[in-house]
């Protein structure tokens, strides 16, 4: 049985998913298995991985369900005492892993560490994605939701007992990660560990999906389902939640007007009022969609995105998998 578990979820990138494993079986720290979860591939994956001659590589072949829907079943193959989510288009410095795992082992109290996240731009341009005031250790459901410091899967290891009747939600297929941090924070305390970092790989693909304004809703349904159905309003005032709501609709709402979505921005900007009438910005937001041009872009029929369900989704129906390099 190995200490660590380490789950990288894939889907078409090949060629990114070979550099994250790589980054793994180069690391310092040994003791671990690298558990990659396929969600259904059409491209060469399945070679990629099997020419990667290691036996601590294992290898899940599954239908197309999700980025959480992967996790899901990684952790559910998982042995290590440890768990550690690797995206594929990020990468760990050689120490990480033995970094962490001294941390965690050191600090029993605290159920998950977590670290920095150095940003790569496609032009070679590195940024670290947060200033140091944001991360704390401790409880932080309340300054998660209120703020929210940097917390990535791919920076953050976690004891396996944390995950205990415990999964992603598969129905979030946009913003999984904020809907996970949230809930398993009213569970674990965090310690952040300075001391080494995370790559997080951006590219043309990748870069195209901050525009998008669902992204942004998920995150609003995240947060009203989280404080109206998942305990959170033990952890967070109403005055504030309102706000944070209201924001996260009211970006949306900035981010389709910038596409040319007339439409849905005033939807947009009509539910974040809902929330915190006084943001006296939304009236401006609303009358400039207002007077935006009618020939801008129109989207037909469009409907805001349900709410998510008050319950946890977790896929039960049979799922196609082969264990080839078990």
């Amino acid at each position: 049985m190995a200490k660590v578990s380490v789950i990288i979820p894939t889907y078409n990138r090949s060629n990114l998913v070979r550099e994250a494993v790589q980054s793994v079986l180069r690391q310092s720290f040994a003791d671990f298995e690298v558990l990659v979860v396929d969600d259904g591939s059409t491209d060469d994956t399945r070679s990629i991985i099997e020419c990667i001659l290691d036996n601590r590589i294992r290898y899940f072949y599954k239908d197309n369900g999700g980025q959480s829907s992967a996790r899901n079943f990684g952790l559910a193959k998982a042995t290590g005492e440890y768990i550690a989510y690797l995206d594929e288009d990020d990468l760990w410095p050689v120490d990480y892993l033995k970094i962490m795992i001294e941390h965690l082992n050191t600090h029993q109290e605290y159920g998950a560490a977590y670290t920095r996240v150095i940003e790569q731009f496609p032009d070679g341009r590195k940024e670290e994605m947060s200033s140091p005031e944001r991360y704390k250790s401790g409880w932080i459901t309340k300054y998660s939701f209120d703020l929210g410091p940097c917390l990535m899967p791919s920076a953050t290891c976690f004891r396996k007992s944390v995950w205990k009747d415990f999964f992603w939600d598969e129905a979030i297929r946009r913003c999984p990660d904020y809907d996970v941090f949230l809930r398993i924070s009213t569970r674990a305390q965090f310690l952040f560990v300075p001391d080494t970092y995370v790559i997080k790989r951006w590219y043309s693909e990748n870069l195209s999906s901050v525009k998008d304004p669902v992204g942004m809703i998920d995150k609003a349904h995240t947060l009203e389902r989280f404080y109206f159905h998942l305990g959170g309003n033990k952890y967070v005032m109403r005055k504030a939640a309102n706000r944070k709501i209201s924001r996260a609709y009211r970006k949306a709402g900035k981010i389709s007007l910038a596409m040319g979505d007339r439409h849905s921005a005033m939807s947009l900007f009509k539910k974040a009022s809902s929330y915190y009438p006084l943001d006296t910005r939304l009236y401006f937001d609303f009358l400039k969609a207002l007077l935006k041009s009618k020939k801008g872009k129109i989207v037909m029929n469009w409907l805001m995105p349900k709410p998510l369900p008050p319950y946890i989704t977790v896929t039960q129906k049979p799922r196609k998998m082969s264990d080839s390099l078990d």
